[in-house]
């Protein structure tokens, strides 16, 4: 297949490659667990996780995920941080080879099959960034797709590229759409050029689809979510395989995804980078080696999912739902599942702008 690939994710000095780590794996090895270090590393790692992720600020999401993985692999046996480092690794490669893992190839399988050849497939990052890796381990195999002369763009466009801005994040203001840089960073992730742009994110509410309705109306996308709070108006995967599946499931599901780790905070700024217009993470970027290799290890997990799924691995995504579910609740009890015990925070203007809404049915809903 022919295939063209684009990165849109700044790469800036500061963030290391995983044989960049091993001198600092090495140190972790001699650093032996006390009662004293375990809660200053839970302390540290629930500020990154909650720096990446903020809404994992509300209910102590991000504390309880911390506390029960720490709890499982002292449990297991680790008595360094390298212990941690490497046990917290094989947690988030299984999180996401078999855990998250079958329903995002089952997801993006569905994207890719609807596509004709001459598409471009847009992985929004920084939560759509491990389907892009599940789309690179489908696509490494033959699954009869139609995707010569396509494009995969792995890009940071989130809500502050989008003219919209998050009510858990008040600090950060988002960037207008006149910014001077948004016309060429729209171009470089596809739009304008008179080629069908296959949006393929996470979720929830369309703030991709009111961003392009609104600036560039006649641009011809489809826009293709994990859940959606709107089934009726924008495609969502969950919505339509597990129908009768409570909604609120689905939403925890989308945070479960959101709680792997990330290696960076959401940019809110451009730079120039290899001659491209690129969202920039040089400050954003998490240091420690903990989120660091974990994110590797997601990442990795993510695209076995995809081949996984190709060698035939398949799930029924109702049944599947159901488990992830029964995971969600173990994790009430305290448990380490890589699941949530509940959902984050719903937007609390979701409803009006539900009522608002004046798009109609956003394809590939007709």
């Amino acid at each position: 297949m022919n295939i063209e690939r684009k990165d849109l994710i700044h790469k800036p000095d500061t963030m290391k490659s995983l044989s960049e780590h091993v001198p600092d794996a090495t140190l972790l090895k001699n650093s032996f667990l006390t009662d004293e270090k375990v809660e200053s590393i839970k302390k540290q790692l629930v500020s990154e996780f909650e720096a990446v992720a903020t809404d994992l600020t509300t209910n102590d999401l991000a504390k309880n995920h911390v506390d029960s993985l720490m709890k499982k692999l002292i449990g297991d046996g680790a008595k360094t941080e390298y212990d941690l480092l490497i046990g917290g690794s094989k947690e988030f490669f299984n999180v996401s080879e078999n855990v998250l893992g079958p329903v995002w190839a089952s997801y993006v399988n569905e994207v890719l099959k609807s596509g004709k050849g001459g598409e471009v497939y847009l992985f929004a990052a920084r939560d759509a960034t491990p389907m892009y890796y599940v789309a690179e381990g489908l696509v490494s195999r033959s699954n009869g797709y139609k995707l010569d002369g396509s494009g995969m763009v792995h890009v940071d466009w989130n809500r502050w590229f989008m003219g919209q801005e998050d009510e858990t994040d008040g600090s950060r203001k988002s960037l207008p759409l006149t910014h001077p840089h948004m016309k060429a960073f729209y171009e470089q992730m596809g739009f304008g050029n008179g080629k069908l742009i296959k949006i393929v994110e996470p979720g929830a509410w369309g703030s991709a689809a009111n961003a392009l309705k609104t600036r560039m109306p006649d641009q011809n996308f489809e826009l293709w979510f994990m859940f959606s709070h709107m089934p009726d108006n924008i495609y969502g995967f969950l919505n339509n395989h597990a129908n009768g599946v409570d909604p609120c499931v689905f939403e925890m599901i989308n945070d479960s995804a959101e709680a792997v780790p990330k290696s960076y905070v959401r940019p809110e700024t451009f730079v120039e980078q290899n001659g491209l217009i690129m969202p920039d993470i040089g400050q954003k970027v998490v240091k420690s080696t903990y989120m660091q290799v974990w994110t590797k290890a997601t990442l990795m997990g993510s695209y076995a999912a995809g081949i996984d799924f190709s060698l035939g691995k398949r799930v029924n995504v109702k049944m599947h739902v159901e488990n992830l579910q029964e995971l969600s609740d173990d994790a009430k009890q305290g448990k380490w599942t890589g699941m949530l015990p509940d959902h984050t925070m719903t937007w609390t203007e979701g409803e009006e702008w539900v009522r608002k809404w004046k798009w109609g049915k956003i394809p590939p809903l007709k």
